[in-house]
């Protein structure tokens, strides 16, 4: 369950433009927010999409396909960087962690929960959560995008280049190297093997 309040009068100082609430598995409350660096990033990538990328690659579409398929993949993409973090926020609450908040900002989203330094094995399987939800959601729609008439080009784009974003994404999050998840992911293995 949802519950949200807009405030687009008064901007808090914060740069959060949007707060609302999520209910997860039934006990745990979890605010998101959005913040404004959220709605710039998205509105920029969706013209370069709409306006440059796309005609470029794929002309002869109708103007307002352009616009469609690249708000499309904006609106996937931000909802794959949504379920990154709710990824690692699942894996949290499984292994006792308290999750507060999970703040998207553009490209990029921050979720704050309970610290303390766990046990190897929760440490990695939080870290690992976000990479794999990226990993899923490309599959889900690699798989859409094999179903989908080969004649309907715009459809299979739109379709086609978040689940190419999320694979990069997800593959990209694994690299051992900060502040991606998979320095987090490398740090839990050696904590694990030199039991530190």
């Amino acid at each position: 369950m949802l519950c949200a309040f807009l405030n687009l009068a008064q901007m808090p100082k914060d740069g959060v433009l949007w707060r609302g609430w999520l209910r997860f598995g039934g006990r745990h409350r979890i605010e998101l927010s959005l913040h404004v660096l959220f709605v710039v990033t998205a509105v920029a990538v969706t013209y370069v999409l709409a306006a440059g990328f796309l005609p470029r690659v794929f002309p002869g579409w109708d103007p307002a396909v352009y616009w469609q398929v690249a708000v499309t993949v904006t609106l996937t993409d931000s909802l794959a960087g949504l379920l990154h973090e709710l990824g690692h926020a699942a894996a949290a609450l499984a292994r006792g962690r308290q999750v507060y908040r999970i703040t998207l900002y553009g490209l990029a989203a921050a979720g704050y929960r309970s610290g303390g330094p766990g046990r190897p094995r929760d440490r990695f399987a939080i870290a690992l959560a976000g990479p794999i939800s990226h990993l899923l959601v490309a599959s889900a729609l690699l798989c859409t995008w094999t179903l989908l008439p080969p004649g309907n080009q715009p459809l299979r784009v739109a379709t086609g280049l978040p689940a190419l974003s999320n694979l990069a994404v997800g593959l990209l999050n694994l690299v051992p190297i900060a502040p991606l998840d998979g320095s987090r992911v490398a740090r839990a293995l050696i904590d694990a093997v030199l039991r530190v």
